[in-house]
């Protein structure tokens, strides 16, 4: 993690821990999220890092970015960018999006058109 300070963690699951970080040198706020390999099968692996290939590839002003990622012996760790939590909350509050907002947020913009 040399290139990460960890700070506060914001978050767990079945998947593993995610923290705040910060990119040491820059002071850019991520995302890390830890996923142990202890307890998963080679298959497992593999599919987790095929899916972390994709995730890079990845690229829509509505997607988090996945910035860097890194294995240790004993963990995955991907980096993202860190998404304050603005979506949650209002799903959160208001239980779901209506589907205009929906494909607002997950859909290109046409071209020409202006958001």
């Amino acid at each position: 993690m040399m290139n990460y300070h960890v700070l506060d963690m914001i978050g767990e699951g079945s998947f593993g821990r995610v923290y705040k970080g910060r990119k040491r040198f820059s002071g850019q706020v991520v995302a890390l999220k830890f996923i142990p390999k202890t307890g998963r099968s080679e298959k497992e692996l593999t599919n987790l890092r095929r899916e972390i290939e994709i995730m890079r590839g990845l690229q829509h002003p509505n997607i988090v970015q996945m910035l860097d990622s890194l294995e240790t012996d004993k963990e995955v760790v991907v980096v993202t960018e860190f998404a304050e939590g603005e979506l949650f909350q209002i799903l959160e509050d208001d239980g779901s999006l209506p589907e205009e907002q929906v494909l607002y947020i997950s859909l290109p913009p046409a071209k020409g058109q202006c958001i």
